[in-house]
């Protein structure tokens, strides 16, 4: 049976009363978590002036960086009225917006990194994107005072998979608080305020009560009736909470469904959010495909997967990312031309220093000294790239445009195939080994410290340790065990070197003297 809002509001009062534990509560600006949050901010203003600040409340929004426009917009604008509200009213609430640490960014590890667009098999963005932030506050804030409360606005019957979770926190209680089971956050309860509630007893107290901190909730119920079925996107703190795919408002990048169904309905039920048709057509035309033919034959560390007779492809190649980096630019333009002045900041779909540290991951971590990043933002944008200058490159545009020439024709020449792409691949492969050799040197020669400079340069001629993608395929029928016999899709097939050395350790590189005729 539903408790009544007063009953909430008694209950609120007496377990914040019954300890020093501080407060956590998520926010995602959706309906429930609004619900909860409005609960908790009346049941305090309700008590006595000298009891109101007996401890923090913080509230905290993981803002993933690639949220809706929209919903990101929103949620940045009831933070900034909640501190203001607070502040006024003599309360120790405190907003917090997260964010994903530089490498942990979507954009980073998708055109930095080559990361290919999630899927079912390699979901990497969860994690990357909602939990790390959240959990490292609440673990931080956990350690420091013992122990904390999470408070969710998570409620029964919303789904099958929801109420699993709820079960999960529901197995050591105390005083309707809940141990959370995942053990990073082990020293954190969990309390469910709404738990009981249906969506119609939500709708019915936002609308009835005014918000106290001085947005309009029929702002919040219009965007709701803009998009289709009744779900928001969650406070993620662990892996069991079900993917923003399956919510309502999620990522707009999210290839774990088969259609961003909130966004499209936003834009066909509203003319004063077109503007974010490029953003659902970029994800639909560069995400949401099939990528296998733009990725790596190879892992990044040089490792070859045999799965079903063929190999089993890594990051997206270099020509990709850049296709990625020039398109996602573009698309950010015509949002920015387009949209309305809604008096916040010109929206970023791609911030500065995620830029910086895509450029960095091109040239240093990959060899990269072409420098693409600064001339594409100018091919888009038609003024300077904003970022830092670079050290000087040991080659320039002309320079790798002779190097590239001269790799072609002695591919040409040595390796002859009548097969066109056959001939692009080999050459381009010797393009770059050549100009990753170069790009290793030029590091070492920099650097004060050069005794691991021996082991990049094996790094890099293991990396390109055969001719193409046929003379790997051949090598690893022959030589390698199919993994397919293990698993469907290996996971470790994208994931980062670490991971991948311990789970395939059996895979091995043959040593590249033994069988790259572009050194012979």
């Amino acid at each position: 049976m539903a408790q009544n809002p007063d009953q909430i509001i008694k209950e609120v009062q007496e377990l914040f009363l019954s300890d020093p534990l501080p407060w956590i509560v998520g926010y995602s600006g959706g309906k429930d978590s609004t619900a909860s949050l409005q609960l908790i901010w009346n049941a305090i203003s309700a008590l006595p002036e000298e009891t109101r600040r007996f401890k923090p409340i913080y509230v905290i929004s993981t803002d993933t960086l690639v949220e809706n426009p929209v919903i990101a917009m929103w949620v940045e604008l009831s933070l900034k009225r909640m501190e203001l509200a607070a502040h006024q009213q003599g309360l120790r609430i405190i907003p917090k917006r997260l964010t994903p640490d530089l490498g942990n960014r979507f954009w980073v590890n998708l055109i930095g990194k080559g990361y290919p667009a999630p899927r079912a098999k390699f979901r990497w963005c969860t994690d990357r994107l909602k939990i790390s932030a959240s959990t490292k506050f609440i673990q931080e804030l956990s350690e420091a005072n013992g122990e904390a409360i999470l408070v969710l606005g998570q409620r029964r019957g919303e789904s099958a998979v929801r109420d699993k979770v709820i079960d999960n926190y529901q197995q050591s209680t105390r005083d309707r608080l809940s141990r959370n089971k995942d053990p990073k956050l082990s020293r954190v309860w969990v309390y469910l305020p709404i738990e009981t509630w249906g969506s119609d007893d939500v709708w019915e107290y936002i609308i009835e009560n005014p918000n106290p901190w001085g947005i309009d909730n029929q702002d919040l119920f219009d965007i709701y009736r803009g998009a289709t079925p009744d779900a928001e996107c969650p406070i993620v703190v662990d892996k069991s909470t079900p993917s923003c795919g399956d919510s309502r408002f999620g990522c707009y990048v999210c290839t774990m469904v088969a259609q961003d169904k909130s966004m499209a309905a936003m834009i066909q039920n509203d003319q004063d959010k077109a503007w974010m048709q490029p953003i659902m057509d970029f994800r639909d035309r560069f995400l949401a495909v099939e990528d296998r033919h733009l990725r790596d034959f190879r892992r990044m560390n040089g490792r070859i997967i045999l799965m079903n007779d063929r190999l089993v492809h890594g990051p997206y190649t270099q020509e990709r990312r850049v296709e990625l980096l020039r398109e996602l630019l573009r698309t950010q333009r015509q949002v920015q031309e387009a949209m309305p002045d809604w008096g916040v900041s010109g929206l970023q779909l791609v911030q500065l220093d995620e830029l910086e540290e895509i450029r960095r991951q091109w040239v240093v971590e990959k060899g990269e000294i072409e420098d693409l990043l600064p001339r594409v933002y100018e091919e888009v944008y038609g003024e300077s790239y904003p970022g830092q200058e670079l050290d000087v490159m040991p080659l320039d545009p002309n320079d790798l445009g002779l190097l590239k020439e001269v790799a072609t024709e002695w591919a040409g020449d040595r390796l002859p195939v009548d097969d066109e792409a056959v001939l692009h691949q080999r050459a381009d492969e010797l393009y770059k080994l050549t100009r990753t050799l170069l790009a290793a040197s030029f590091r070492g020669l920099q650097s004060r410290n050069r005794s691991g400079q021996l082991d990049e340069l094996e790094a890099v001629l293991k990396n390109f340790a055969f001719v193409d993608e046929v003379d790997a395929l051949e090598f690893a029928k022959t030589h390698l065990k199919d993994d397919s016999a293990k698993v469907g899709e290996p996971q470790a097939a994208y994931e980062v070197e670490e991971e991948a050395a311990s789970e395939h350790s059996d895979v091995k590189v043959i040593p590249i003297t033994a069988v790259n005729p572009l050194l012979s």
